[in-house]
């Protein structure tokens, strides 16, 4: 009962149009007040001043402001000539310069909505200009930017790692692999479909072309190498890795390409402010949320429940991926990872599931819900860029979206998708 009351409350509120982080306010209030009377509300502030309160969570802040400066010192034009001159003149070349700009975009800024905003901004344009569909190029760019959160760095991944006691490289790695398979999907269909629509090629780049937009580019193409293999080198934590980032695009804004102006700067640390704000008020709200959830024991209930069922791990999987799939339709990712963590890490502990592949399993279905109607956040930005109805983006990304679920399968049912690289890395 308790449950249904507070899920329902938060649900109701969010439909009503309440900002999430109010609802989520609202909906453990009243929860409080009905089932547990004799708790003192000063426990909320508390809560949710404690929710935001762990070190590690910084690194939130600085890979928002390293994304945010990778498009105000114009790193993203460079990113989108070199991929460019190196698969624009595969069928449906623009699209593939989509892909490629959103894995190399993923490997600094760490978010599914900051890499649709710096690639879709510039790309979905020249797209339509180019004579493509503007519904296909809007759900390409939808479905490539969840690259964002699945190469690394990854915010997501940031939040599971603190909450699931995992280690933050070791996710780091696990999303190498799963990201790769996307990218290679999204290529493979954006290829099919460009031959059904009948798309323009680009002209194939001449060597030295590709080698001057590869030497443009090499400054921004270090910033992967530099962040993954620091953190996994043990040169820096995670969140000494957010920091340099945010300093290395500083520096090759200024130095190297020289797109930075002081306008520019303060409205990347504006930017960066507001988003990392509201990640970390969500934070703190659905603190407060997971404590009620973790205090009235849903968590060994849902244990039992399933234990209960006698069902294989296969099948547990399954129901847990359909389950995080309905539920990432709805709430925020970073929300949702707070409430559902808790709830079900004792389970997949006792089933023996890594945690690592876990945490993949559970971040690559909730960045599939931003792409997935009726809340899909990344739907309707992307149809404002391309100036078609949400409807033309949702039926257009049907078959990107397939890929996303065929290589989620794989994640959830090939272990070695996920850990291979971490153990190689680590030797164990």
């Amino acid at each position: 009962m308790t449950l249904a009351v507070l899920l329902g409350a938060m649900l109701g509120l969010a439909a009503l149009g309440v900002p999430l982080v109010f609802a989520l306010l609202g909906a453990s209030l009243t929860t409080l007040l009905l089932f547990r009377p004799g708790v003192p509300l000063e426990v909320m502030p508390q809560f949710f001043v404690g929710g935001m309160d762990n070190f590690a969570l910084l690194a939130i802040a600085l890979f928002f402001l390293a994304g945010e400066l990778m498009g105000a010192a114009g790193v993203t034009e460079r990113i989108l000539g070199f991929a460019r001159a190196m698969v624009g003149h595969i069928r449906g070349g623009l699209a593939q310069v989509g892909i490629v700009s959103s894995f190399v975009m993923a490997g600094i800024s760490g978010s599914a909505v900051a890499d649709a905003a710096a690639v879709g901004s510039v790309l979905i344009r020249s797209m339509r200009r180019a004579g493509y569909p503007a519904g296909f190029a809007a759900a390409l760019i939808e479905t490539a930017s969840i690259l964002g959160p699945i190469i690394p760095p990854s915010i997501p991944m940031i939040v599971y790692a603190v909450l699931a006691g995992a280690s933050v490289g070791s996710m780091f790695l696990a999303g190498i692999v799963p990201g790769v398979l996307i990218a290679l999907g999204l290529g493979l269909v954006a290829y099919w479909r460009a031959g059904q629509l009948a798309l323009p090629r680009e002209p194939r780049a001449t060597l030295p072309t590709r080698l001057r937009e590869t030497g443009r580019a090499s400054a921004a193409l270090l910033a992967p190498v530099i962040i993954v293999g620091g953190i996994r080198g043990g040169a820096f934590t995670a969140t000494e890795a957010g920091g340099i980032a945010a300093l290395y695009v500083l520096l090759i804004g200024v130095l190297v390409y020289r797109g930075l102006s002081l306008g520019g700067l303060w409205r990347a640390l504006v930017q960066a402010a507001q988003g990392t704000a509201s990640v970390l008020v969500i934070l703190g709200a659905s603190s407060i949320f997971a404590w009620i959830i973790a205090d009235q024991g849903v968590s060994r209930a849902f244990a039992a429940a399933i234990t209960g069922l006698d069902a294989s791990r296969p099948v547990v999987l399954l129901l847990l991926n359909l389950l995080f799939f309905a539920i990432g339709m709805f709430l925020d990712p970073i929300a949702a990872l707070i409430i559902l963590v808790p709830i079900f890490l004792p389970l997949v502990q006792g089933l023996g599931i890594d945690l690592v592949q876990f945490g993949v399993i559970t971040v690559l279905n909730l960045m599939i819900g931003l792409c997935t109607p009726p809340v899909g956040y990344l739907i309707y930005m992307t149809a404002s860029m391309a100036e078609v109805s949400p409807t033309t983006v949702i039926r257009e990304s049907l078959p990107f979206l397939a890929v996303l679920i065929a290589v989620l399968l794989l994640v959830t049912y090939v272990p070695a998708v996920t850990l291979a690289l971490p153990r190689i890395v680590t030797g164990r």
